[in-house]
């Protein structure tokens, strides 16, 4: 029987076959979007690898998504059949919306909001919605991030929610995670992540703490993540029970992973649990996730290259 992390191996070699095609880590990113799509493996690259091709042509070269994060958002948009030329139809009401708005700037040129509210249903009331919580949900400018802001704003959009509803829910939840002594440095972050899944902060916190504990003990994980992961895994209804696969599955992964932070770990996370099926509200979930692993990667990578030019 065919697991999760043997369709992961043979997506990779299926994008790196075709072309155009990634490169091995944009390769790692790109896949683990598809690992849990429906249709076969080479079916999906190839619509990836087209996806790929018509964004280049709607977007040109230098704008976002650009270099390996324009491949996920094709792997993305693949994953739940949703039409380029929607996307960017998205994309160009949000930036025609924006300057009335009075709410920033647009994370990616808009194409972050666009990629997330193009995977759920949507109507002429979605843009305005997107604003109206995204002007809910902005944090104060020392600690903003219009990526994340506009990842959430657009996955709630989706939901339906109450943009004060969604403000109410965060505060209890940061409150029930701040009276926590290991969790209370990660109350907003789990807070976010709790909320839009809809699950209850004391639920959450209860696995957080079970999970530390576990993730303390295991010889592998215990170096390779940290009590943030142990938040992001309680938030997304992890166990302590899943750490056993998700060790055993970041042990598999190519070895090409093993510099990049925390990636391995966050990858086998997806590999082996998110199943994401057709639920646009955990795939922005998803999303974010990549966005870390991304983030984490690159910064590994940058940290011997300044160096040396230092």
């Amino acid at each position: 029987m065919k697991t999760p992390l043997d369709r992961y191996s043979q997506l990779i070699d299926a994008l790196r076959d075709g072309k155009p095609r990634p490169d091995r880590q944009a390769a790692a990113f790109t896949a683990v979007a598809l690992v849990h799509a429906r249709g076969e493996v080479a079916a999906l690259a190839a619509e990836t690898q087209a996806k790929y091709e018509a964004l280049k042509l709607a977007l040109g070269s230098f704008h976002a998504p650009e270099g390996a994060m324009r491949w996920v958002y094709a792997a993305m948009l693949t994953a739940h059949q949703v039409d380029v030329t929607h996307f960017i139809h998205l994309r160009e009401q949000l930036r025609a919306q924006n300057k009335h708005s009075k709410t920033g700037s647009l994370a990616s040129g808009g194409a972050r909001a666009a990629l997330v509210l193009s995977l759920g249903e949507t109507d002429a009331h979605s843009i305005p919605a997107f604003f109206e919580m995204k002007r809910a949900l902005r944090p104060p400018w020392w600690r903003s991030n219009v990526a994340i802001t506009d990842t959430y704003a657009a996955a709630h959009v989706l939901t339906g929610a109450d943009p004060q509803a969604v403000i109410a829910a965060r505060q209890r939840t940061e409150a029930i995670f701040g009276a926590d002594k290991r969790a209370r440095h990660y109350k907003r972050d789990g807070a976010r992540h709790a909320v839009l899944l809809g699950d209850a902060g004391e639920a959450v916190l209860a696995r957080f703490n079970d999970l530390e504990d576990a993730r303390r003990q295991d010889r592998f994980l215990r170096g390779r993540s940290d009590r943030s992961m142990s938040m992001e895994w309680a938030a997304s209804g992890r166990s302590a029970m899943d750490l056993v696969k998700i060790a055993q599955i970041a042990q598999a992964l190519p070895r090409n992973l093993e510099s990049a932070g925390y990636t391995r770990v966050r990858l086998a996370t997806m590999i082996g649990f998110q199943a994401q099926g057709d639920d646009p509200v955990r795939s922005a979930s998803a999303l974010a996730a990549v966005i870390a692993a991304q983030t984490a990667m690159i910064a590994a990578v940058m940290v011997p290259i300044t160096a040396a030019a230092t």
